[in-house]
């Protein structure tokens, strides 16, 4: 998710995640957050921990994130246990 203020970009911590990130790997490659902000679309929710689009592209070229970044994320999306059976004739043939 990204945000711009005071003429910077900025990546959130939900942002981050998307893009790889696990915490311990923000805590060891970016360390604190560039900006805390107040979430435009809940005000009461905790500040939105903001870092900098520059500082986190650089750490995501090195090494160390490359080799333990997470996994792309593929959704909430369950595999089908028992897949609903095929009605007569439908087997895949055109």
């Amino acid at each position: 998710m990204g945000y711009t203020e005071d003429g910077r970009r900025y990546v959130s911590l939900a942002g981050l995640r998307l893009r790889g990130w696990t915490g311990p790997l923000v805590h060891r490659l970016l360390g604190p957050p560039d900006r805390l902000s107040i979430d435009p679309r809940a005000r009461a929710a905790p500040q939105l921990r903001l870092y900098r689009v520059e500082r986190v592209e650089a750490a995501e070229r090195t090494e160390e994130f490359l080799h333990q970044q997470a996994p792309p994320h593929a959704g909430h999306q369950e595999p089908l246990q028992n897949p609903a059976p095929q009605a007569p004739g439908d087997e895949g043939s055109p």
